[in-house]
């Protein structure tokens, strides 16, 4: 997505809060067309990725013409947000020229660094509990005010199997635009109790210098979501004390924000992977990319730049990692790793 300034965010805002209804939106630049079209036939295909913490996850991806029209949303929708962010929420919320520092998962670290105590919670399926009826009410009402007919159709461009699908582009600004009174009541009540509060996506992360955050904290918090139609997950809360190693979302907090061991772990398991791929095609004289290195390059590279992101890109650990990188995709002939693979026999 194309970074604009604060202004120019807030005019992409504006001009589609004026929209009322379809016709309205042809000035936008949509296709009205296919926007009805991918409304009354929405085109998913699933599949199943592994989660970190273990198990799979089904992810529901949309069609090439449904996943167009979504991205198209997504712009507009995220300009929005942008405008009305809450300063605790941190997760997929795009940054403008002029804005110094990102909402990332480092961010949202950040803030509970140097806390004693802390309590991680999650959602339990945070995009699913979220339904084509509450999205189709968001439309309707302020700052929306779509027409009743208007937000029906939208509601099911976003919508799979009546609540928010995981995969689509839309869904993570929608989820957080329905946030938005749930991370104000959150806010308040920690900043009452001298807690501090994040949100990142679906996890939520309570800290505090003096306070011990313990079960009470928990049923509050779990009261004061389920008043905003919003279920934790009840296997997924950890406390820590004050001498434990704390992490959040993954990254661990010590003096500094600083990425956990089995990131890296998992890391060199994959850049050898990926240094045997390659090792294949120069056997095989493969002198083009073929679409498995391609997407195991880009699935390193990014793993890559999120070391950058926590630890600098002029951190000594960042350039490690890109020379290994380096190495892996231009293997030397002589040393063949796969030199088992021997094509003479095919």
């Amino acid at each position: 997505m194309k970074k604009l300034f604060s202004f120019e965010i807030a005019q992409k805002a504006q001009r589609f809060l004026d929209c009322k209804n379809l016709e309205d939106l042809r000035f936008l630049g949509f296709d009205v067309n296919h926007v009805i079209y991918d409304a009354l036939h929405p085109y998913y295909y699933t599949f199943e990725i592994r989660k970190s913490s273990g198990g799979m996850r089904t992810v529901e991806a949309p069609g090439d013409g449904l996943k167009a029209t979504q991205k198209q949303f997504n712009f507009y929708l995220q300009c929005l947000y942008y405008t009305l962010q809450h300063p605790a929420s941190h997760g997929y919320i795009i940054r403008a020229k002029d804005q110094p520092h990102n909402k990332n998962i480092l961010g949202n670290a950040r803030q509970h660094l140097g806390a004693k105590y802390m309590m991680n919670a999650d959602f339990q399926d945070f995009f699913h509990q979220i339904s084509e009826q509450r999205v189709f009410h968001l439309l309707q009402y302020p700052p929306f005010r779509f027409h009743k007919k208007t937000a029906h159709t939208l509601s099911k461009i976003f919508t799979y199997k009546k609540r928010l699908p995981m995969g689509a582009p839309t869904s993570p600004v929608l989820s957080n635009l329905l946030s938005l009174e749930l991370d104000e009541a959150l806010y308040q009540w920690a900043n009452e109790q001298g807690i501090t509060y994040t949100r990142f996506v679906d996890d939520l992360t309570f800290s505090s210098k003096e306070e011990v955050l313990t079960e009470a904290h928990l049923k509050a918090v779990r009261a004061i979501c389920a008043k905003h139609l919003f279920r934790l997950n009840p296997k997924k809360t950890k406390y820590y004390g004050a001498e434990d190693t704390k992490k959040v979302t993954g990254l661990v907090l010590n003096e500094t924000v600083d990425i956990e061991q089995a990131f890296y772990d998992e890391l060199d398991i994959d850049l050898k992977r990926l240094q045997y791929v390659a090792e294949v095609g120069m056997i095989v004289n493969k002198h083009n990319e073929d679409d498995t290195l391609k997407e195991f390059k880009q699935q390193v590279e990014g793993q890559i730049n999120f070391i950058g992101m926590i630890e600098g890109y002029n951190s000594p650990i960042f350039y490690k990692y890109r020379k290994r990188m380096a190495k892996a995709l231009k293997p030397d002939p002589d040393t063949l790793s796969a030199r088992w693979t021997n094509f003479n026999y095919l």
